[in-house]
């Protein structure tokens, strides 16, 4: 299946695309499934899509090159643990993700911020990413990336006495 890199998405044929969204990738706009940076580099490195730009097909990795890579590489750890893992920038993180099994039938349970080992964050952009979360019933998870690639999460919560 062919996609076409355009303005920061991918897109492809939305009328050969029904598996892809089934799973929980992309959205439908005009007849096209639109795929994020992410989506679509990982539905690349798995062979799922071929993705060109200007009649030019490109790699995994020349994909990648357009992605900040925490980002990327908490996304594909996300994926391959069975979760659907949808934008989420309307609430200030990088990600809201599902519970195995739930997408489309309940809520994302979590907001995931994707951060390198050693990021520094104030105590007051911390707290104000929290109570967001708290505000619209998630949970805050941080997903740290370390030097060597591996992901570790760390939950992020409000606690009253």
């Amino acid at each position: 299946m062919k996609g076409y890199l355009s303005g920061g998405h991918v897109s492809l044929d939305a009328s050969k695309a029904g598996r892809l969204l089934e799973k929980g990738f992309g959205s439908v706009h005009s007849g096209r499934l639109w795929l994020s940076l992410s989506e679509a580099c990982y539905l690349l490195e798995r062979g799922s899509i071929k993705v060109l730009e200007g009649g030019r097909e490109l790699s995994a990795g020349e994909l990648m090159t357009r992605l900040r890579l925490p980002e990327y590489l908490v996304y594909r750890d996300l994926r391959e643990r069975g979760y659907v893992v949808r934008s989420g920038f309307k609430y200030g993180a990088d990600f809201r993700v599902y519970e195995r099994g739930a997408y489309r039938r309940e809520h994302s349970k979590y907001l995931v911020k994707a951060v390198d080992e050693g990021f520094k964050v104030s105590v007051t952009e911390l707290a104000g990413a929290v109570r967001l979360a708290h505000g619209v019933r998630k949970k805050l998870l941080l997903g740290v990336c370390d030097h060597d690639g591996s992901v570790n999460y760390y939950l992020v919560e409000r606690l009253t006495l």
